[in-house]
């Protein structure tokens, strides 16, 4: 949705008259569509099948957004991306009130204004014509893979855009397309039945499309949007029922990272021909709204074995031991560095001034006899004695570990596999450095206990 180029959709997808990937070797839809009573107001089920763990969700309780896992865009000029009116030619200028929770849903509010916002950066694009709602993960909330899911009502309406989508983590650094961006959900109204899916990324916009038609209007109704993605392919489906019209084959690096979620409702722009603001179906004193009951991010691996305690490190180190042989326990802390891998805190072992070596651990009883790992994201620079996730089955037990490499982003890395019989584990990070050096760091983050 950052740089919007499509000008068709549906079972092929057209750019500037070249006929794309994703055209023909249609998927015929899983199963028949619901009768149109499906659309009666409830929260809507989900079920991702065997072999999915729920990793993240957010099923907006209470009264206020989640601050740990979201961003409110507050401008018409986005700071991640760099440009204005995020690069679509859009008519919002998305603030702060019109992103509300209430009633366990999400609530993006769009309402035409008279103000004339524009960011003093935009001032060549001129004054916005409406307020919306526009919020995003980054820094907060960025996974690989998996089945991300939500259940979103959208609004009718000629020039309402809603979208529910995601772009590399990276972007700031390499810029658009070849960070990549994921398009799950956007909705046109000259084609109300359509959930238009897309891809663009490479250094050259390569761009690709399809869509699922549910055979009624989206409109107006909560239905479920879902993105599977693995290493070489994505499946795009529609109330968990029906299969957009292709896959997306790939291999791309771009979709072999971190991406990050964003959800907005947008209204006019170039997917709209760059209709004029009065054309918008939304009159003044009027508000029109994107509603979303919860978004989940579901991985695929083996049953979970074991619930731990504050396994992100949001409540500080709650449920965490630290020891060390010296006294340097100090080396270990939880702090924010550039938001965790999935929030805003996470462990790390560092310490400038002096050598220091730190076990950071969990334990866990009452577990099933069987095989486990650990697992858990990494990031890692400088020199170490010994850096480790390990695992152990007594307090004087022999560990099994892995010694962590160096990895610039956040990296998953899990232990070998250790027997447990007795139900009992030990679980965490050593570090130890004789030296002191400030280039050395461990940052640790979403640690699991996974039964194989």
């Amino acid at each position: 949705m950052t740089y919007r180029s499509e000008s068709s959709w549906g079972a092929c997808f057209v750019l500037g008259g070249l006929l794309l990937g994703g055209c023909g070797n249609e998927v015929p839809a899983e199963s028949e569509p619901p009768p149109l009573v499906a659309q009666e107001q409830k929260e809507l089920a989900y079920d991702p099948g065997p072999g999915w763990n729920l990793a993240w969700q957010d099923d907006f309780t209470g009264s206020a957004l989640n601050s740990a896992n979201w961003n409110v865009l507050t401008s018409n000029y986005d700071p991640v991306t760099g440009n204005c009116n995020f690069g679509t030619g859009e008519l919002e200028y998305p603030r702060a009130q019109n992103v509300t929770v209430s009633g366990g849903k999400l609530i993006l509010t769009a309402e035409r204004t008279n103000d004339a916002p524009n960011d003093s950066r935009c001032t060549g694009y001129g004054p916005r014509s409406f307020y919306s709602g526009r919020i995003h993960t980054k820094g907060k909330v960025e996974r690989t893979y998996g089945k991300l899911v939500a259940s979103i009502k959208v609004p009718s309406g000629y020039g309402m855009w809603p979208a529910f989508w995601t772009l590399g983590a990276n972007i700031s650094s390499v810029g658009w397309p070849a960070a990549g961006e994921i398009d799950i959900l956007e909705w046109h109204s000259n084609e109300p039945s359509w959930m238009k899916v897309a891809t663009h990324w490479g250094e050259g916009a390569r761009d690709w499309g399809s869509g699922a038609n549910r055979g009624y209007s989206l409109a107006d109704a909560f239905h479920v949007y879902e993105l599977e993605w693995t290493a070489d392919r994505m499946v795009f489906r529609l109330d968990n029922q029906v299969r957009a019209n292709a896959d997306f084959v790939h291999a791309a690096q771009a979709f072999r990272q971190n991406h990050y979620i964003l959800l907005n409702l947008a209204l006019g722009g170039n997917w709209y021909g760059n209709t004029p603001a009065a054309n918008v179906d939304l009159p003044s004193g009027q508000r029109k709204t994107m509603e979303v009951e919860w978004v989940r991010w579901y991985q695929a691996g083996s049953t979970p074995g074991g619930t731990l305690t504050n396994p992100g490190f949001e409540s500080d180190m709650s449920g965490w031991a630290t020891w060390s042989p010296n006294g340097t326990e100090a080396a270990d802390f939880s702090e924010t560095h550039n938001g965790g891998h999935s929030g805003s805190y996470h462990l790390t072992h560092w310490n400038n001034a002096a050598p220091f070596e730190v076990w950071t651990y969990q334990t866990v009883s009452g577990l099933a006899s069987g095989n486990y790992r650990v697992r858990a994201w990494v990031r890692k620079g400088g020199t170490f004695d010994l850096s480790r996730i390990q695992a152990k089955t007594c307090g004087a037990c022999a560990p099994v570990f892995t010694e962590l490499g160096t990895y610039g982003a956040w990296t998953l890395v899990e232990t070998p596999v250790i027997s447990v019989t007795g139900g009992y584990l030990e679980l965490g990070f050593h570090s130890r450095a004789t030296t002191a050096n400030g280039a050395n760091f461990v940052h640790m983050d979403d640690v699991q206990l996974v039964k194989l």
